[in-house]
């Protein structure tokens, strides 16, 4: 009989913790706390002044979910900057980091085993990575998430490998990695809700007895709704705009340009966005621009109806449907992306920071949303820059360190030799939160920004932790 929190096992976790972990935690920790030194106080575009001047006028909407918005004000009251945000997500992904490591070698004894070999060098690598030390000092809630994501692909695999059997504390510490999973994204929520249904089929067939298959999904459930109370009591108000109009005029606005529609319908559109701003409307693959040439009082008086005009149109042309949506989103498919389709978070964020304030017609109240970098213009800085730029001016470089469609395909080779080493599926269970995640941000078009599809990156490498694992299990390692 499992018992619900075993402390006496955590403490004894902990005491197993060696030099080796320390070294794992310390490569990423030490890298990305010198790009947070140069780069002082932080990265953040246009989206993290939106949620800094949140905090610091204490009045919210919830157009950036509330719950990360909630995190930052935290780390602000601790410490008064957007350094304290920074080293949370440090923190994070060099404890995550750690665990996974630990989780596949087996430290029988003190020498340097090959496969700790190999998790150093690939640690070293990943934290050399400038994509990956860039989004460890961004300010987005898509940082947090994709740590989490990783980290729930990571607890599945676990879950596969115990065969399902596992304490109630690992089932606490599983479901609290899926509520912030769901709540720190929108789109997180969709990912969960359809996880949550296949990981109860899933646990109930593997093990009837300990009513996993009930406990996790319900203990997910509470964490969430626990979550969601915040916004009752900072009363967060609904966002000023509306992504599903946003989205959805998008794909009317292609059928009226593309398909024959009914004279009602396209007079039914015309109402959302004139037929003169069509054409400069019409960006497959930036939905955000012109959000402004619509309609908004059209849509909240007939939202229901232009659902069902692009649902209706959608299930007439499905051929079509599907050539818009990898049209749109070809950072999800296509490795050969220019920019400005893939968006790497800019290490200069006075552009955002003047975006933001001339949107909303205010000025900056404190430090905190009127950041600027400190070290700008020393050498350092000017270094450090110049490497980091590469990811947008060297084609290849590119290609290899900022592109997610192509580690989307490397994971699919690497399950597959996982799968071919280890005869067990169970490894594509463990990619399913990710392959939802890349599935979701393809039909909620436009994906212009890599760090939707940032878990890409993260759960690949998890992917080849788990392979060297594998290799040493069956003796390709000696």
């Amino acid at each position: 009989m499992y018992k619900f929190v075993n402390f006496n096992n955590i403490t004894s976790n902990l005491k197993k913790l060696n030099f080796k972990d320390l070294i794992i935690f310390v490569i990423p920790f030490i890298i990305f706390i010198y790009y947070l030194h140069v780069f002082n106080p932080g990265i953040m575009p246009y989206d993290s002044y939106n949620q800094l001047h949140q905090i610091a006028i204490g009045s919210f909407n919830n157009w950036h979910p509330f719950f990360h918005t909630f995190i930052e004000m935290i780390c602000i009251k601790i410490y008064p900057s957007p350094v304290s945000v920074c080293i949370l997500q440090i923190i994070t992904f060099s404890t995550m980091w750690m665990v996974i490591c630990k989780y596949f070698r087996r430290d029988n004894d003190k020498k340097l085993s090959k496969v700790f070999i190999l998790q150093f060098l690939v640690t070293l690598i990943i934290a050399l990575i400038p994509i990956n030390a860039i989004h460890a000092i961004t300010l987005y809630k898509d940082v947090l998430y994709s740590y989490n994501l990783m980290f729930l692909c990571f607890l599945i695999k676990v879950l596969v490998d115990k065969k399902g059997k596992v304490s109630y504390v690992f089932a606490l510490i599983i479901s609290l990695i899926m509520a912030f999973v769901a709540q720190i994204r929108p789109n997180g929520m969709y990912i969960i809700l359809v996880f949550l249904i296949i990981l109860f089929i899933y646990l109930f067939r593997k093990n009837k007895s300990n009513k996993l298959h009930t406990i996790i999904p319900v203990l997910t459930i509470v964490f969430i709704l626990l979550i969601s109370s915040l916004n009752i009591v900072y009363n967060v108000q609904d966002q000023p705009r509306d992504a599903l109009m946003i989205k959805t005029s998008q794909i009317l606005v292609d059928y009226d340009l593309n398909l024959d529609l009914a004279d009602t319908d396209r007079n039914k559109i015309y109402e959302l966005i004139s037929k003169k701003d069509m054409k400069k409307f019409y960006n497959p693959q930036d939905t955000d621009k012109n959000f402004t040439l619509l309609n908004r009082r059209a849509w909240q008086d007939n939202k229901f109806t232009y659902l069902m005009i692009a649902m209706s149109y959608t299930l007439k042309n499905p051929i079509h449907y599907l050539n818009y949506l990898f049209y749109s989103a070809p950072v999800v498919w296509s490795v050969n992306i220019k920019s400005p389709i893939i968006q790497i978070p800019e290490i200069d964020h006075n552009f955002g920071r003047e975006k933001f304030y001339a949107m909303v017609k205010q000025t900056p109240v404190t430090y905190y949303d009127n950041a600027t970098l400190t070290n700008r213009g020393s050498s350092e800085f000017k270094s450090l820059s110049s490497f980091v730029k590469l990811m947008k001016k060297n084609k290849k470089f590119n290609i290899v360190v900022a592109n997610p469609a192509l580690y989307f395909y490397l994971s699919i080779i690497c399950m597959l030799g996982i799968y071919l080493i280890s005869k067990s599926k169970g490894i594509f269970f463990a990619y399913l939160p990710n392959f939802l995640n890349i599935l979701i941000i393809m039909l909620s078009v436009s994906a212009q920004s890599i760090r939707f599809l940032y878990p890409n990156f993260l759960v690949f490498y998890l992917l080849v932790i788990i392979l060297i694992s594998e290799l040493k299990k069956h003796n390709y390692i000696k």
